[in-house]
This record gives structure tokens, C-alpha cells and sequence, in this order.
């Protein structure tokens, strides 16, 4: 026959009654204290990281500040007032052109140049070619000269006959002869 038999173990069964959580395998407070050491950890090596960002920034921008000889004594170009680099510029101040390509470093500026040169273009007389005489018109004259005078008329291009296009296959399916030069 089989006896009931409570077994007194290490997994929190004190007998009878309602089962609860293990008691013995895991502590609490040590848990706490494993989460607060990794968070007093975390909170320690960002903050070395962090000054030692700040020390190197600082020794990069004291190292800054004479990049080359070729730019002591110069002074500080404001780039921002001109945007590309086909002007004298912060890197040549004695307006030679810097190797390499032309960088843009203020586009809204320029498009605005660059609106504006069209926008004179588009609207004011000007010479396009003077040895050649070619002008620039306004838009508008443009247009009302083009309705005074009409299009340029020019010659119609000779007609080209082609021989082959006009000959008629003979009845027995054989190309004709060509005809003769000079006439019929």
C-alpha cells in the first residue's frame, strides 16, 4: 500500500498545503544588488568614455589651429559669401586656383545667382557674339518681331529623283534597264 509521504526538500514543499515560489534557489536582494552594480558600472564607464572624448576634442582643436604654413598670416576668408570656388577662397587667398574639383559650399546663394543671370538674360539686350553681330534679345521683343516679320524663309531643297523608285518591274518579273544618262 502506498503511504503519503511529505519529503522535507530543498524546494520550498513544507508540507501540506498550497505550493509557493522556491524560496531557496535564487535571493532577491542579491538580484538587486547585481542590477545596481551593472547600472553604478554603466554610469562609470560612460563617464570615462565622455571625458575622454572631451580631452581628445580639446587637443584636436588646439592642434587646429595652424593646419599649414601656407595659411599663417592670411587671416580667416568668409567662404559663405562666396560659394564656389572659381574666386579667390579660405584655401588660396591670392585668387590662384586650388587643384581639385570646384565645390559648391553655398547653394541656395548661388541658385539665387544663378536665377538671377537668367532672369537678365531672358529680359535685357545684350551681345552674344559682337564680331559676329548675333544679339540677345528680350523675350517679348522677340516675339513681337516674329510676328511683324514671320519665320525666315529659306529655299526649298532641290527634289532628289530616285531612278529605281520610278522603274515599273517588266511583265516577266525581270527588272527594266536603267535608262539611259541624258535624256529618254
Amino acid at each position: 500500500m502506498a503511504t503519503d509521504q511529505h519529503h522535507h526538500s530543498s524546494h520550498g514543499d513544507d508540507g501540506a498545503g498550497p505550493l509557493n515560489h522556491e524560496t531557496t534557489d535564487i535571493s532577491l536582494d542579491g538580484v538587486g544588488k547585481l542590477t545596481i552594480g551593472f547600472v553604478v558600472i554603466l554610469v562609470v564607464v560612460s563617464s570615462v568614455i565622455y571625458g575622454t572624448y572631451r580631452m581628445l576634442d580639446r587637443r584636436a582643436r588646439a592642434a587646429d589651429t595652424s593646419i599649414s604654413k601656407i595659411n599663417e598670416g592670411r587671416g580667416v576668408v568668409d567662404v559663405a559669401s562666396q560659394p564656389l570656388m572659381d574666386k579667390a577662397n579660405a584655401m588660396e587667398g591670392r585668387g590662384r586656383q586650388p587643384a581639385g574639383p570646384k565645390l559648391l559650399t553655398n547653394e541656395p546663394q548661388w541658385l539665387n545667382e544663378y536665377r538671377a543671370r537668367q532672369l537678365t538674360a531672358a529680359t535685357t539686350y545684350g551681345w552674344v557674339d559682337k564680331d559676329g553681330g548675333v544679339v540677345r534679345l528680350p523675350i517679348e521683343r522677340a516675339k513681337q518681331l516674329l510676328l511683324e516679320r514671320g519665320l525666315p524663309v529659306t529655299a526649298a531643297p532641290a527634289e532628289v529623283v530616285d531612278p529605281a523608285a520610278d522603274a515599273v518591274p517588266a511583265a516577266d518579273g525581270t527588272a527594266p534597264a536603267a535608262p539611259a544618262p541624258g535624256g529618254n
